[in-house]
């Protein structure tokens, strides 16, 4: 088929102008557009979710963090901030490994001025640790799970006081 059409459309013809309006028509800006619509539509469909994090509020405040009967481990943070993101990366790596130790609940500063309001060092971003119901670790800025493990295990000990 095509070279029924380059041959309707020879140089020096005077479908010459016909042939421009042919190869820079609608058909071209199709067969440019269709493949990456479909990449983008698999892509899209083959794209990993990433799981819902657990959300702390005013309302769930009382029962996942001062009633909790194992550690809770709480990242304050702004929805918008691209810097709590990457920390968010290293607290969900933790809730992974050390999810059977500890509770990890992530928590929007700007939707629940209830919590901050009663502990204000929440009010900026930070990972903290809550054992029974008291801030008992705090850290700002960002860093890597490992660290941030080091640090907290102390606090991760069983009824008996060993390490688990």
């Amino acid at each position: 088929m095509i070279s029924f059409l380059l041959q309707q459309f020879e140089p020096g013809s005077e479908n010459q102008s016909q042939a421009n309006e042919w190869f820079l028509g609608w058909w071209m800006w199709a067969a440019v557009l269709l493949p990456t619509a479909l990449a983008l539509i698999l892509a899209a469909k083959n794209k990993k979710r990433k799981p819902e994090l657990p959300q702390l509020t005013d309302m769930t405040w009382e029962l996942d963090v001062l009633e909790a009967t194992r550690p809770v481990l709480v990242h304050a943070h702004h929805k918008w901030s691209i810097g709590d993101r990457v920390i968010e990366a290293q607290v969900a790596q933790l809730a992974a490994a050390e999810g059977d130790r500890m509770s990890v609940f992530w928590l929007d500063i700007e939707a629940n001025p209830g919590i901050v309001g009663a502990h204000p060092t929440l009010g900026e971003k930070c990972v903290a640790l809550f054992v029974e119901g008291r801030l008992v670790w705090q850290a700002q800025g960002v860093h890597d799970a490992q660290s941030i493990l080091r640090e907290i295990e102390p606090f991760l000990r069983d009824r008996a006081g060993s390490q688990t």
